[in-house]
């Protein structure tokens, strides 16, 4: 059965107001910080750049030369990556003298509560469930 056979007949709760529904539907569709929230996920979404944040974070700043040699891209590809994690203030930069070095921007809560996931990583293991139907059976 799809979402849109669903009706008061054959649904699970049908004790669901409209009045709840309807709150909940404007919330989330008025709530910005949900929209802030999937941008951060969305530039942390690819491999690359999340990768680049962990390093910034284990090093504490590098430049765009030293990303390139240690993931073994092009300083072009890095710069590409590090101008997205910039326009959601998930690195800074500092200058000194012709380099750019880059670190996480700590003011930015997402790229705090990554920084504490990454801290993580022998306490809490990650395992990818590729059939999430055995899980269930």
């Amino acid at each position: 059965m799809s979402r849109r056979d669903v009706n008061d007949e054959n649904c699970v709760q049908p004790d669901r107001s409209d009045d709840l529904l309807g709150g909940l539907r404007t919330d989330a569709l008025s709530n910005e910080r949900l929209v802030a929230l999937a941008a951060y996920f969305d530039a942390a979404s690819n491999e690359t750049r999340l990768r680049i944040l962990y390093v910034l974070h284990r090093a504490g700043e590098l430049c765009v030369c030293d990303l390139a040699d240690i993931f073994e891209i092009t300083q072009p590809s890095v710069s590409r990556h590090l101008k997205i994690l910039r326009e959601k203030a998930l690195v800074e930069a500092r200058r000194d003298a012709q380099t750019i070095y880059y670190s996480v921007c700590t003011d930015n809560a997402f790229a705090r509560m990554l920084v504490e996931f990454f801290d993580e990583k022998d306490t809490a293991p990650i395992t990818l469930n590729v059939n999430p139907t055995e899980a269930t059976s």
